[in-house]
């Protein structure tokens, strides 16, 4: 019998009972805190299958300790925080989370372009301080009718573009393999590159992941592209990004509006201003509760799949 470990302690019911049902002996984390790199390296040696999330760094030295083949599978979209060995090596088969928080993203890009536009914020903040809409630093906007600029043609790339068609926006795209996606030429979406979707998009997001060849993607000279009055979204990594240079960019235009949704701990002193045009939050865009559940369920049903499979 394959014994399995899940460094997460409430694992859904329904995908438990997948994994037992398949003949897998699960066991479930009692600690407090997650792993640290020595404990799951221990996790990787005793146990098949072992599921993981984004906060287990699985490094190129530890690889070197495992001498059985593992599954080893994570609760993300998102596989940068594994060594691009593991997907190398005979031993071992990675299986992440294609699908589920899909939805969540693109509904998290959509509650910051309207955060943003629509000025919540601040002038939720004006309103329980006894304010007026006269106390606004400038008025809101409609995103009907804007061009959003994409970057990415993934899944999440085309959720939001489902609800982009809902606000009539005009859309464009940036992708590596265009003709992989030749579906949305057909949608009226337009292909462009890079330049040219910055210099041209009222909105634009980006949804790709991180790897070499993007790091620093939008860098200083890319930012200075934007129009002053765009909206910029990232719920992608935060590296992806020249960060203090889109903060200073928005700092040096109140009309550029920035939505963030990373992990903030790592850019506590960049951020530790309160801006009108900036939102940020902990990246917390894909686990949502129904997020997180679909996840278990989509990772269950998978790691079963597999198995089956072989």
């Amino acid at each position: 019998m394959l014994r399995a470990y899940s460094v997460f302690k409430d694992l859904d019911k329904k995908s438990c009972e997948i994994l037992t049902n398949a003949g897998i002996e699960l066991e479930l984390s009692t600690c407090e805190g997650r792993p640290n790199k020595e404990q799951l390296l221990k996790l990787l040696q005793n146990y098949d299958i072992l599921i993981i999330g984004v906060k287990e760094r699985l490094t190129e030295d530890m690889l070197k300790e495992i001498n059985s083949k593992k599954i080893i599978a994570t609760l993300s979209i998102g596989v940068d925080h594994i060594d691009n060995s593991f997907f190398e090596s005979n031993l071992i088969k990675v299986i992440n989370c294609q699908t589920s928080n899909v939805i969540s993203v693109a509904e998290h890009i959509f509650s910051l372009i309207l955060s943003l536009k629509k000025r919540i914020i601040e002038a939720n903040d004006i309103a329980m301080n006894g304010g007026t809409k006269k106390d606004l630093s400038m008025r809101s906007n409609d995103i009907s009718n804007n061009t959003i600029g994409i970057i990415g043609a993934g899944k999440i790339s085309q959720e939001v573009i489902k609800i982009a068609n809902v606000f009539n926006m005009k859309i464009y795209c940036n992708t590596l393999n265009p003709e992989k996606h030749k579906d949305l030429l057909e949608q009226g979406i337009e292909f462009l590159s890079l330049d040219e979707l910055l210099s041209n998009s009222d909105i634009i997001t980006v949804n790709i992941p991180l790897n070499k060849e993007n790091q620093n993607l939008i860098s200083k000279d890319k930012i200075k592209l934007m129009k002053k009055t765009a909206t910029f979204i990232n719920t992608s990594r935060a590296e992806i990004v020249d960060m203090n240079e889109l903060i200073r960019y928005a700092d040096e235009n109140a009309t550029f509006n920035v939505g963030l949704d990373i992990d903030a701990e790592n850019y506590k002193e960049l951020l530790n201003t309160k801006r009108n045009n900036v939102i940020v939050t902990p990246h917390i865009a894909g686990v949502t509760k129904e997020a997180i559940k679909r996840m278990d369920v989509e990772l269950a049903n998978s790691i079963k799949e597999y198995l089956g499979e072989c």
